[in-house]
């Protein structure tokens, strides 16, 4: 028997209203590990998180919360309610198996939701877990259960079956795009809701200026009328990404008509491509097999090619180019490109994102190029339980933030929101726990990293942090969140 799901109105309520017993704030979940002991206290001018996803961040809010999650059988304890759901599908976030005794399959979802077509995403955002009805609702099953298609072999993906030869209902990065035309597709209206809710959510947590690492034609028409309305609160670098290569030349054309747009708060800046997949997965391409899968390297989502002909053709619009590298070996062989690019008279700016594991030979090839990292120290909060059991070796190389310093690439610090909450105090507690367990620490101030480089886009616009909280946020020189209002 399915959860019951509670009748309230037919709209979807929005986030304002939400009160979900799966889900707190995002401003105010306690960290599991750590419990938050760092308190910063201080005031950043354009306070920057140069690593998140702006409409994922509001949407998050009103799907079914997953992180609690301690073993697949909890499923069934799930309380489900009707803004969960898009359309007749129950759509999750946040479930982490990498400390289940079982590994996720569509039967413990089938027990809980029969008739229900489910679609629950990791913590990481990389793997999606589907239920039996999903795979009815996509054409893969008969009513019986009866496989109806050959499963695909993916590029740049995995889709695991059982004995049976029946997917076990769980899709691996590129894999995920063949179960996103099913899924019910957002409203304009909705659209705006997230991108308002997840404006709240940087602004409750200090946060002024952001860089948004995905964008859509519906999301880029909607942040233009909240920029027109004066609705935008927020400083935006936008990135257009393409998660496959067959979506490049789409996200091209969009960041193409975007920069001819004259705008104050949101700024065209990268296309964003996908390397390698992630860490907790084992999709991240290692230059050394993973210590949990001996024959396991990661994955390459993208041939030297085709990275190479999307970086150039980047760089000539001109845009920055942005490439989703946390793998040692896949931050090599992007380097690699971009350094053969150089060489040629190419000019442009390389952004390498997450970049949690990185050799110093790859980072010594970018000293004096224009390059950024954008690392997530907060990261570490959660890597740090398996990161050696995976890595083995290569654990040397994890967060390499001071490496960076030695060989002067820049770099910034960002949340990767939701994949974790934007929050100054969890990076600089990942700072300072993390040197306990043999990361080399950072040197100097952490806060200069949380700090948008250039202070007069949006000027007279800063936040003042007091004993780990958020006392006042000044936009444009008005006030627009202090504490007194949110105590």
């Amino acid at each position: 028997m399915e959860p019951a799901l509670e009748r309230e109105a037919t709209r979807r309520p929005d986030a304002e209203e939400l009160e979900d017993d799966n889900l707190l704030k995002l401003s105010i979940i306690a960290l599991e590990n750590f419990q938050g002991f760092f308190m910063y206290s201080g005031r950043i001018s354009n306070c920057y998180d140069s690593h998140s996803h702006l409409l994922a961040t509001g949407e998050v809010q009103m799907r079914l919360n997953l992180r609690g999650l301690k073993d697949p059988d909890q499923v069934s304890e799930l309380i489900v309610r009707d803004h969960h759901k898009k359309g007749s599908w129950l759509v999750g976030f946040g479930y982490d198996e990498s400390s289940w005794n079982q590994k996720p399959h569509r039967r413990f979802l089938d027990q809980a939701f029969p008739k229900t077509p489910v679609v629950f995403s990791r913590c990481d955002g990389h793997v999606y877990w589907v239920n039996t009805q999903a795979l009815r609702e996509m054409g893969w099953l008969s009513a019986e259960g009866q496989l109806k298609v050959t499963v695909p072999s993916v590029v740049g993906g995995e889709i695991p079956v059982g004995i049976d030869g029946v997917p076990t209902g769980v899709f691996v990065d590129a894999a995920k795009l063949l179960v996103e035309p099913h899924i019910p597709k957002d409203t304009a209206s909705e659209t705006k809701g997230y991108l308002m809710a997840g404006m709240r959510v940087f602004r409750e947590n200090g946060f002024t200026h952001v860089r948004d690492m995905s964008c859509s034609e519906m999301q880029w028409n909607e942040l233009l009328k909240l920029e027109a309305s004066g609705l935008l609160t927020l400083a935006i670098e936008q990135t257009f990404s393409a998660e496959t290569p067959e979506q490049f030349e789409e996200a091209l054309d969009l960041a193409r008509r975007a920069i001819k747009v004259p705008l104050k708060k949101i700024r065209p800046q990268a296309i964003k491509v996908y390397y390698d997949g992630a860490l907790g997965s084992e999709g991240a391409l290692l230059s050394q097999p993973y210590q949990t899968s001996k024959d396991t390297y990661g994955l390459q989502l993208l041939t030297q090619n085709q990275l190479l002909e999307f970086m150039r053709r980047s760089w000539e619009l001109p845009l920055d180019f942005a490439v989703h590298t946390i793998g040692d070996r896949a931050a090599d062989d992007v380097v690699n490109v971009a350094v053969e690019l150089w060489e040629q008279g190419v000019k442009g700016c390389l952004h390498l994102e997450h970049a949690e594991v990185m050799r110093p030979e790859t980072i010594q090839k970018l000293k004096g190029r224009k390059s950024v990292c954008h690392l997530q120290p907060c990261h570490w909060l959660t890597d740090h339980i398996w990161l050696k059991q995976k890595l083995g070796a290569l654990t040397q190389y994890a967060f390499p933030w001071a490496t960076l310093q030695e060989w002067e690439v820049p770099f910034y610090f960002g949340s990767d929101s939701p994949i974790s909450r934007p929050s100054i105090n969890d990076n600089f507690e990942a700072l300072a726990q993390s040197q306990k367990q043999g990361i080399a620490p950072l040197k100097g101030r952490g806060d200069i990293y949380h700090s948008h480089p250039d202070h007069d886009w949006v000027s007279n616009t800063f936040t003042v942090f007091q004993d780990g909280l958020v006392k006042e946020v000044v936009f444009e020189g008005t006030p627009i969140y202090q504490q007194s209002d949110h105590s």
